[in-house]
């Protein structure tokens, strides 16, 4: 597919590489209307898939030309209550980076807040992160917000009607980033394809700030797990990079035992290695 052009404000020179990641597929957030086809296709989804409890092990493998591949492990624990969606990551593997915590609180207004301890510090004590947007591994810097799945809260939806992909009906819904939220994202406008069987995503594509396509990320394997719609393997494509990422479900548990104080910042000084 060749480049698609729009009218965003010039490019900014990228300096790190920021590897958004697909649990955006796994949105615990909620929508703030659901007044046009858009909205209602992607409530759909979010209905099926996201809105629920749950222990989710993933595996994360990246490459790119020349370089070393990487390959994290993490278990992602997310708890509803009250309109606040609390996300707790644990990182598993490599063994340097075992016992590192994330702590991602959505309010239903569409904001979110980032908190992270850094325990290895000069001080000899736990340091307090102030908006970790980011966790950092080497060369790679996972955007927190779409590992947790808050990306699409952010956009205000439009339906642009059926399309085929592969041979697969799906519903394209086109997102751009509502007001206040311009320096929340690197992608101002994205492209959504939900199958339309199961209103699963199929792919997503999204463009930077010069109105260039990016990023592409395709879903290859859903799978219903105890009755929940599930993305179980996703591939992320960023072409001038020429580099993969390839997200990986190890096992999925909706009917976990998730204490309120796990989500507090309290645990989260407590706990983190």
């Amino acid at each position: 597919m060749g480049i698609v052009n729009a009218p965003p404000p010039p490019r900014r020179r990228e300096k790190k590489i920021f590897i958004r990641l697909w649990l955006s597929w796994c949105l615990g957030g909620y929508l703030l209307s659901a007044d046009n086809q858009g909205d209602r296709l992607v409530e759909r989804y979010l209905n099926e898939s996201g809105r629920r409890d749950a222990i989710l092990s993933m595996t994360v493998d990246y490459k790119t030309p020349d370089k070393t591949p990487i390959h994290l492990e993490f278990t992602w624990m997310r708890k509803m209550k009250q309109g606040l969606v609390s996300h707790l990551l644990r990182m598993e593997a490599p063994a340097s980076e075992r016992g590192k915590l994330l702590l991602v609180r959505e309010r239903p207004d569409g904001g979110a807040d980032y908190l992270a301890y850094r325990p290895n510090s000069i001080l000899k004590k736990k340091v307090r992160i102030y908006g970790a947007r980011e966790y950092k591994f080497k060369g790679l810097s996972i955007s927190v917000q779409e590992l947790i799945g808050g990306e699409l809260r952010m956009y205000a939806h439009d339906s642009k009607g059926g399309e085929k992909v592969d041979g697969v009906g799906c519903q394209v819904v086109e997102n751009r980033l509502r007001a206040g939220f311009e320096s929340d994202s690197r992608y101002p406008f994205t492209r959504l394809y939900l199958r339309e069987d199961n209103g699963m995503p199929l792919r997503w594509e999204l463009f930077g700030k010069s109105g260039e396509r990016e990023k592409v990320i395709f879903i290859e394997n859903v799978r219903q797990i105890e009755g929940v719609w599930t993305i179980a393997r996703a591939r992320v494509l960023e072409t001038k990079k020429k580099s993969e990422l390839i997200l990986t479900l190890r096992e999925a548990n909706y009917h976990p035992k998730l204490e309120d104080a796990m989500f507090t910042e309290d645990y989260l000084k407590q706990h983190s290695q």
